[in-house]
């Protein structure tokens, strides 16, 4: 193999190291710098036999720690993925929380 060849392939390889290398925060996504944040579901129990709304939603997402709020209709389908930053409300058909849980 001549040298420019050898050149040639030891800029391939280098280029292929280069992309396996983690360019972003610590979870390897660009722009990641912190973990997500965690649910803690015990501090928004308050909002079960409430109503559901806006504020309710604002102080239940405050309380809990999480940073999105889901909540659940009767009969709603629901995807099954668990989601630790997620806070989950179960609505009656009154729209009043009867369940509070993380995931």
């Amino acid at each position: 193999m001549n040298t420019g060849k050898k050149q040639w392939w030891a800029a391939v390889a280098v280029l292929a190291l280069a992309g396996c290398a983690g360019l972003g925060g610590p979870s390897g996504r660009p722009g990641a710098s912190a973990p997500p944040a965690t649910c803690d579901a015990a501090a928004a129990q308050f909002a079960i036999g409430q109503s559901f709304g806006p504020a309710l939603e604002r102080d239940v997402r405050a309380r809990s720690g999480a940073s999105i709020v889901r909540w659940l209709s009767p009969g709603q389908a629901v995807t099954m993925e668990f989601n630790p930053a997620r806070i989950n409300l179960t609505l009656d058909g009154r729209s009043r929380i009867t369940k509070v849980a993380c995931g």
